[in-house]
């Protein structure tokens, strides 16, 4: 097994977003050069969306319009990639065609998985006309996609959630038709514990999870704590003026984190000889600990620092178990060769 694992790195702004971003942005009277005034717009989206946790974005606003297009649609955009990532890693898109972007915004989902998948067809639901118009008006792409649900094949149909279901009293009936579903929704406490009861009752539905879960058994998460959540971490490298206009904001993201579940009827193959890394590396005196995805309880790798470095893994990552003696929920690594 490798001792290190690079950690995930994405590129938060393409060349051609930019451009795009650019131009939205001439449209409202700004440039991507005065990173100050912009600045106002994210810490008033930023505020709103605190004090305001479960109503829908004020798109018609021209603040909102200019936070979203500079900072939270990059953002979400890199946290889907960082999703899709890791479903290509287990196969989860093999055999889809469709999908139903549901509260779409400004398709930062679609736009992921059109750039990353084979996915051929895209309807984008979304109620407001305001998106429409940015969309239609700034993204390239949009002709690809479709406004609102049309016909489709439920066995070859994907269903997203982006940062939608916080909007939402519980998954709407006909998500339950269709192959598959991947939801996403902000790496904290309280929307990442909710998220694993979502998990839950999709299991008790049918549904296979195929990531970040490494096993269809009881979230330990959830079942073992009260205050974990399950996240997943990707770096990222930006572009300078959007490290400029950070400088600016009372808060930073040096790396992209999100909550995530990619689901399906189908059931995936089995990786038992695989976990998947829930925690960061916490050094400890005279060893190392990282928890790890494998089954119903909440276990730990570790690492006696008397054997040796211990090895790197970030966060996210499925690595092959490697050969422990259990101590309690300390299952101890030998790194002595």
């Amino acid at each position: 097994m490798k001792s290190k694992i690079e950690p995930l790195t994405l590129e938060l702004i393409s060349p051609t977003l930019e451009i795009h971003v650019s131009k939205a942005l001439a449209k409202l009277g700004l440039s991507l050069q005065q990173s100050e005034k912009l600045a106002e717009s994210i810490v008033r989206l930023s505020d709103f969306y605190i004090q305001n946790p479960e109503r829908e974005t004020p798109w018609s606003e021209r603040w909102a319009q200019v936070a979203y297009l500079v900072y939270f649609h990059p953002l979400n955009l890199a946290r889907n990639i960082l999703a899709i990532q890791r479903g290509h890693a287990v196969g989860f898109f093999d055999g889809l065609e469709h999908v139903l972007d549901f509260g779409a915004g400004l398709g930062s989902a679609s736009q992921g998985l059109q750039a990353k998948t084979n996915l051929s067809r895209f309807n984008l639901i979304e109620p407001s006309q305001v998106c429409w118009n940015l969309l239609e008006n700034q993204w390239r792409y949009v002709q690809d996609y479709q406004k609102n649900e049309v016909s489709h094949d439920p066995g070859k149909t994907l269903s997203v959630f982006s940062y939608a279901l916080t909007e939402l009293a519980s998954l709407p009936d006909w998500i339950f038709e269709n192959e598959a579903l991947m939801i996403l929704e902000p790496a904290t406490s309280e929307d990442g514990r909710r998220l694993l009861q979502v998990r839950q009752a999709l299991i008790a539905s049918g549904f296979y999870i195929w990531a970040p879960c490494t096993h269809q058994r009881d979230c330990p998460l959830l079942s073992q704590s009260k205050t974990d959540w399950c996240h997943d971490r990707a770096h990222m490298t930006a572009p300078e003026w959007f490290v400029s206009i950070e400088k600016h904001l009372p808060f930073r993201n040096n790396t992209i984190t999100t909550s995530y579940l990619l689901a399906r009827k189908k059931r995936p193959k089995e990786i038992l000889s695989q976990v998947r890394l829930v925690g960061d590396h916490l050094n400890e005196k005279g060893k190392s600990r990282q928890m790890i995805c494998r089954g119903p309880e909440r276990e730990f790798l570790s690492w006696l620092h008397r054997h040796g470095p211990p090895p790197i893994y970030p966060r996210g990552e499925l690595i092959d178990m490697p050969s422990v003696t259990v101590r309690g929920r300390e299952l101890r690594v030998d790194n002595s060769n």
